[in-house]
């Protein structure tokens, strides 16, 4: 596989030094931030390795994925004046990559927890064990998954205004997926 191209790898190092700025070198939140953004650069640098290939993609591809780099290109320049600024000022940019790095940490604090069976092998495959048991709810776990649909409905919200800030202002607010280790029952 080719090399990435000197400038993507660059603008990388840059975004991951402006993102630990913005939040004033927070261990945690920098870890968030950049855990947010890698898979866009990830898909970034899949449509240049894909640009690179030999033989080269058809004329009509090829002009189909310059064109979404450059307007990558463009996002990712506002989004690192966004950044920019967070580390600059304690306004409403501040607040925002500070309420992203705890919305990626509260997100997996929450997928986390879900407890899965371990693996024994010396049991069969489809061994009761590995049932994930539901038990009968309480009043208390009622009102929370009560609670609970209501903070997902609050944020599908969040995740349009995310959305409708990504087009019109020309930013990248990243995009989440959970990986890394879960909590097992032993």
């Amino acid at each position: 596989m080719t090399r990435l191209p000197a400038s993507f790898t660059s603008l990388y190092r840059l975004f991951l030094r402006t993102t630990s700025t913005s939040v004033l070198h927070h261990t945690l939140a920098t870890r968030n931030l950049r855990h947010l953004w890698r898979s866009t650069f990830h898909d970034a640098a899949k449509v240049i390795h894909h640009l690179q290939r030999e033989p080269p993609p058809p004329p009509a591809v090829k002009e189909e994925l310059e064109s979404w780099l450059s307007i990558w290109n463009d996002r990712v320049d506002n989004t690192l004046a966004l950044l920019h600024n967070s580390s600059h000022t304690r306004g409403l940019s501040h607040q925002l990559t500070r309420n992203l790095a705890l919305l990626v940490h509260h997100e997996y604090r929450r997928v986390s927890e879900i407890k899965y069976p371990a693996w024994n092998p010396q049991l069969p495959a489809d061994s009761k064990e590995y049932q994930i048991r539901v038990p009968a709810k309480s009043r208390t776990e009622t009102r929370r998954d009560a609670m609970k649909a209501i903070s997902d409905r609050a944020l599908s919200a969040v995740s349009k205004a995310v959305r409708m800030a990504e087009g019109r202002d020309g930013i990248i607010l990243g995009s989440m997926a959970v990986k890394g280790k879960l909590k097992r029952n032993m």
